[in-house]
């Protein structure tokens, strides 16, 4: 199945421009490929694709064992900033990744991060 990577980076920059402490969204396939992303920093979308999935894929591992339904997303929060991880819902599973700057609230970037999912599975 191709991916219209224009239309998704154009969804990306809708929800970037509605929410200004953001600094990164990434979109990644289920594996941690690099589909698309958008980032006002010098990272490596490959290297963050593959660590990202694999880093929800754990969250919902765990929350599995520890006999919970299925995690809508995963954080990780820092002095310089928070990242939210959420599964996209689409035909196949893709992972986004949102990151905050240190002053954004984690309820901002976790708006952001679903509004962002949303707009994008219906282009998956």
């Amino acid at each position: 199945m191709s991916v219209d990577t224009l239309a998704l980076e154009a969804a990306l920059d809708v929800v970037l421009s509605r929410s200004t402490g953001i600094s990164m969204l990434l979109v990644s396939t289920g594996d941690g490929r690099s589909v698309a992303h958008r980032c006002f920093n010098s990272l490596d979308p490959r290297r963050l694709s593959a660590m990202s999935s694999s880093f929800l894929t754990l969250g919902e591992t765990l929350s599995r064992e520890l006999g919970l339904s299925t995690a809508d997303y995963v954080t990780m929060s820092t002095s310089q900033g928070s990242m939210v991880l959420v599964r996209v819902a689409a035909g196949r599973p893709y992972t986004l990744a949102a990151l905050g700057h240190a002053d954004t609230s984690l309820a901002i970037l976790l708006y952001a991060a679903r509004d962002a999912a949303g707009r994008i599975g219906l282009l998956l």
